[in-house]
């Protein structure tokens, strides 16, 4: 295993390092201190050759600028809390409001926007970046001073395990995810439309006009998000349902069924014949098709196409405080929050 450092920007007066793990087959794995952000992940095809599986910009100033949340860690609470509120044993907490009035990951200042602390480990089969944050007491709205560790791993195996570790001193709330987006053609300029997705999933949650989950868990039996067996994303993104159709693809969570020894997803890319399988402890899973063009303001970035990547956001379902079936987010002090995620890549 190798582990480099580089210097990718100024923010704020500090320095932001890119941290790259490379293993022997010359996969690697990037991240930078501001945001924990994954920026890339070099995986090789079915010929050898080594390219960028992830869509991002290349610039800090241009992810200072727009804060597009790829590859960043979210939180405290990943997707949306509806009217930004939600009581705890009959106090109201109010939070912030930074899509219409409802709160989308973490607020106005997430972790996603923190310079976090970075440690290294390294072995023979393996090598980590262990990233430290502290979310203040109030940060978003949220109660707790939040004590927030991320470990990323990159493994000879071909594996990129992703821990969220979380510790408070008020009872708080704490859901994260990843928002890092998947392209396997190793291009974003070619779509997403050829890979093949599978979700073992047997109910997803249906969405408002405005993203938030209804409550309702509806049976993906005879519908376009019946993933649990391989199918073309491109025959998913032209379906007529409603709820695709509405947002030009999917932005849905989905209830995972757990089957031992079943992937919770997978992701295919034929001709580059890259594979992707995906297990988590977590309970759901959110996939969004970046279903619009996203203009980017600095010269040195190109404009990233709609459809130009996928997300596969391990979390607990959204807006879970406010829906009785959906689990539980809370965090209580004393109690530990752990979660981990595993994508594993190989080819066929």
């Amino acid at each position: 295993m190798q582990l480099q450092k580089e210097k990718f920007g100024v923010y704020n007066h500090k320095e932001i390092f890119e941290y790259t793990i490379t293993n022997s087959a010359g996969m690697s794995l990037s991240v930078i201190s501001y945001g924990a952000i994954i920026t890339k992940i070099m995986v090789p095809d079915k010929e050898g050759t080594l390219e960028d599986v992830t869509m991002n910009v290349s610039s800090l100033e241009e992810i200072v600028a727009e804060r597009p949340f790829h590859g960043a860690v979210i939180g405290r609470v990943s997707g949306r809390i509806a009217d930004a509120r939600y009581l705890d044993q009959g106090t109201e907490i109010v939070l912030d409001q930074n899509e219409n009035t409802n709160i989308l990951h973490g607020g106005y200042t997430g972790i996603d926007q923190h310079v976090w602390k970075v440690t290294t480990s390294e072995s023979k089969e393996q090598a980590s970046l262990l990233l430290k944050t502290i979310s203040p007491d109030g940060e978003g709205g949220f109660p707790g001073d939040l004590a927030i560790t991320v470990t990323y791993t990159l493994t000879e195996k071909g594996e990129v395990k992703i821990r969220y570790e979380a510790t408070t001193n008020k009872r708080t709330l704490f859901n994260p995810t990843n928002h890092v987006y998947f392209n396997l053609n190793g291009n974003v300029k070619k779509p997403i439309y050829n890979h093949e997705i599978q979700v073992n999933s047997a109910h997803f949650a249906v969405l408002d006009e405005e993203n938030i989950p209804t409550g309702e868990l509806r049976s993906v039996e005879n519908t376009a998000f019946d993933l649990r067996t391989l199918t073309n994303v491109e025959e998913v993104l032209k379906s007529d349902e409603k709820q695709i159709v509405e947002r030009k693809g999917l932005d849905h969570p989905f209830v995972l069924r757990k089957t031992k020894d079943i992937p919770d997803a997978v992701l295919k890319e034929k001709n580059s014949g890259r594979v992707l399988k995906m297990h988590t402890d977590a309970d759901a899973l959110v996939v969004y098709t970046h279903n619009k063009e996203q203009m980017l303001t600095t010269t040195n970035e190109e404009t990233l196409p709609i459809h130009g990547g996928l997300t596969l956001e391990t979390c607990r379902l959204p807006d879970a405080v406010n829906q009785e079936n959906f689990g539980s987010i809370w965090l209580e002090p004393g109690e530990e929050f752990s979660s981990e995620t595993v994508f594993t890549f190989t080819v066929e």
